[in-house]
């Protein structure tokens, strides 16, 4: 009897990252998107609204990181954080600069607009590293 690989057995091939891109701008959502699947071979889910969001948590087990348009104490007050964290999910503020102390505690980033793709890769860094 031939023995099951296990789940991270080097043959065998990982499970490529997965991004979520909360933004009500279709036009940065975009964007941002974009920037996300130049890092190479991922799966990048676009949503606008929290509702969306959590509808889609639900689908997900295993999330890498989350780019959230909303304030430190938005997603605090909305329990998003615990929902995310328990997926694995890395959260990236892009709005509230005003609260970047607050968001280094947590071990979140910050995505200062307007952003390159350069600075998408460098709050996704980390990401690589411990994942």
């Amino acid at each position: 009897m031939k023995e099951p690989l296990m789940p991270y057995d080097e043959r065998t091939p990982p499970e490529p990252p997965v991004y979520i891109v909360m933004d009500s701008n279709l036009l940065i959502a975009e964007d941002l998107c974009g920037s996300l699947q130049a890092t190479g071979p991922c799966r990048v889910i676009s949503v606008s609204h929290p509702d969306e969001l959590i509808r889609v948590l639900g689908e997900e087990l295993r999330v890498s990181a989350a780019f959230l348009e909303m304030r430190y104490d938005q997603v605090i007050a909305s329990e998003l954080d615990g929902a995310l964290g328990q997926r694995g999910a890395r959260i990236v503020l892009t709005m509230g600069e005003e609260d970047e102390i607050r968001v280094a505690k947590q071990g979140w980033a910050m995505l200062i607009r307007p952003f390159t793709e350069d600075m998408v890769r460098g709050v996704l860094r980390p990401v690589v590293e411990e994942g």
